[in-house]
């Protein structure tokens, strides 16, 4: 778990035995002073439905996005180049291109739907994917 990672103490909650709020509250954090929570007003009428739910299931990130363009005919390239680029900004392109961060899956989703809006349908497919908890 991130060291500064919101927990929430509502021990009656409904959902807790899937949101990794809860669950990073059952943690022991005994080398912390300080731990960051969610503000109980907030949440102490909750049901079924919290703005501040994680789940605790994996999700399947992809890594890798030097050769998403590699069969994109040259006519259509510069034009999905730059509209990848432009989605991500500058600075998250670099990372994505890197592998400094993970393309999680609404944003692989938001790269397929780039390629399909320019008439390129087959399956995007990335260099690598993991699954992960999504803190």
């Amino acid at each position: 778990m991130p060291e500064n990672y919101e927990v929430c103490l509502r021990n009656e909650c409904p959902l807790k035995e899937t949101c990794l709020r809860q669950l990073g509250a059952q943690e022991p954090r005994k080398q912390l002073n300080y731990i960051r929570i969610v503000n109980p007003c907030l949440v102490k009428n909750v049901t079924d439905k919290c703005q501040f739910y994680c789940s605790n299931k994996p999700v399947r990130v992809a890594y890798g996005i030097t050769h998403i363009f590699d069969y994109v005919p040259s006519i259509k390239h510069d034009v999905l180049y730059h509209a990848v680029k432009y989605y991500f900004g500058k600075w998250n392109y670099y990372r994505v291109y890197h592998r400094e961060r993970p393309i999680m899956p609404h944003e692989q989703e938001a790269i397929q739907q780039i390629f399909r809006n320019n008439g390129i349908n087959e399956p995007v497919v990335f260099e690598e994917y993991k699954e992960i908890i999504n803190w």
